[in-house]
Formats: structure tokens, C-alpha cells, sequence
């Protein structure tokens, strides 16, 4: 079944829904949808219904919303990932890993050791790119809500983001306390957990020194040297499976 968004709508059933202008191409030329076909909108914000084709041309498409909200596929755990920049590539998987695991929010960092560095122009079509990898990996995975993509951070914006909160630091230089202890004692009705993702060089000394002074809480992730990309998707599946919603059975 087709999946659309339509951010800032009031769902409810029997409300015709127009598709927004990067769907609607799609929906016509690429899926050649049909009237009475059967699809699903969702709000970003955690509704989503079942809907059926009334209209679908070049210039708009109209669905009619027909049954109850379908069941949530969110998790009850609220992960904010923070992630060292990283190349090309290899950022976007982390974007997209990220929202079908469950995180809820995606910060970039530019850290001391990070190899790109954005002007503003650069930036701005960063961002846009990434909240489009996350439109499309929501609905792919079928959330209703989408995630939020922040604009790009400094080291001093992400240190004070963490302060006070429930952090994690992956890093090679942790040897004793690994993830699974600290999930242990993680209170069940914490609202967030943050994850802050080191970038391809890893964090400097410098880094790690503030990070710890600021409460974030440094652990390993086993034996073996994880890329930035696979580290991040690796702590966040295991705070998943642990404490969220990741191989949890249906009822």
C-alpha cells in the first residue's frame, strides 16, 4: 500500500487530503496510481489513515481518507542522535539507518576532527537533502511521524545540548563499561536518550575531556573499531532492543 505524508493536515475519516507537489508526480508518473486505489496518509506527527484514490492527474491528486488510524510504529523510547559529520555517503546512510530504527530527532556536529565543512549555501542543500532522505526512509519503513533534522551544530551547541541529559558516547578509549550496563540502569520512564556518534576521525582528546565533564557517559561497543556509520546504527539498535521497541513481540 502507497505511503504519503501531509504535514500539517488534520486527519480524520471522510476528509478528501490533496497530495503535495513531490508526491503527486510520483504518484502519477512513477506509481501510476488510479482512482480507487488504496494508500495511506500520514501526518509527520504520529496519525496516520487509510485512504483511497479519488482524483490523480498531472496537476493534482486527491485522497479520500476512509478508515480509523492505522496502529503506531513508533517506539516509546525517545532517541536524539547526535552525529559527528560525516562524508557524503556515508551521512546519508547514517540519516537513513537512523529513521528506521525509531530515532526521533538528527543533529549533525561539526566536531575538531570532521572533514567537511559547509558554507551556508552548503548547508542549506545538505539539510534539504538529508529531511528528503528522511521523508522518503518514513515512508518506507511506514512511520507516521517524521523525524526532525536540525540545522548542522557546533561542538559547543552539541556539548550543551547533552548537559544534563541522558547521553552515550561510543569510544574506542572506553574499555571497561560497555552499552548493556549503562542500559541496566536506565529509568524506564526517561523521556530521551541522547547518542552522540563521533565522525569519521573519531573525537579528540579535548573533546572527550568536556564531554565527560558534561555528564555524557562513554562505553564501548565491543572489541572491534566501528565506523561512524555502522557505530551509530549499532547503538542505536541496541538501546532499541533493550529499552524501545526493537524485536519486541506482537500482541
Amino acid at each position: 500500500m502507497r505511503y504519503f505524508f501531509k504535514e500539517g493536515a488534520v486527519l480524520t475519516a471522510g476528509e478528501m487530503i490533496e497530495l503535495e507537489p513531490e508526491d503527486l508526480g510520483h504518484a502519477h508518473r512513477v506509481l501510476r496510481l488510479r482512482r480507487g486505489d488504496a494508500v495511506v496518509v500520514a501526518d509527520g506527527k504520529g496519525s496516520a489513515y487509510r485512504g483511497v484514490v479519488e482524483t490523480l492527474g498531472p496537476e493534482r491528486g486527491l485522497i479520500r481518507l476512509t478508515g480509523l488510524p492505522l496502529p503506531a510504529a513508533e517506539s516509546p523510547r525517545r532517541i536524539v542522535l547526535l552525529q559527528g559529520l560525516a562524508r557524503g555517503e556515508k551521512m546519508d546512510q547514517v540519516v537513513r539507518q537512523a529513521v528506521e530504527l525509531g530515532v526521533q530527532q538528527i543533529s549533525p556536529v561539526v566536531t575538531e576532527r570532521s572533514i567537511p565543512r559547509f558554507s551556508k549555501s552548503r548547508e542549506e542543500g545538505r539539510l534539504k537533502r538529508w529531511r528528503s532522505l528522511v521523508r522518503a526512509a518514513a515512508k518506507q519503513c511506514r512511520r507516521a511521524v517524521l523525524p526532525q533534522v536540525t540545522p548542522v551544530l557546533d561542538f559547543a551547541g552539541a556539548l550543551e545540548l547533552l548537559r544534563g541529559r541522558t547521553a552515550v558516547l561510543p569510544w574506542e578509549g572506553e574499555h571497561k563499561r560497555g552499552l548493556d550496563r549503562l542500559l541496566e540502569r536506565l529509568p524506564e520512564e526517561q523521556e530521551a536518550v541522547f547518542v552522540f556518534i563521533g565522525p569519521e576521525g573519531g573525537f579528540s582528546e579535548a573533546e572527550i575531556t568536556a564531554l565527560i565533564g558534561a555528564g555524557v557517559s562513554p562505553v564501548h561497543l565491543g572489541p572491534r573499531i566501528l565506523r561512524t556509520e555502522t557505530a551509530a546504527a549499532v547503538t542505536v539498535a541496541l538501546i532499541q532492543a533493550a529499552w524501545g521497541d526493537l524485536g519486541v513481540s506482537q500482541r
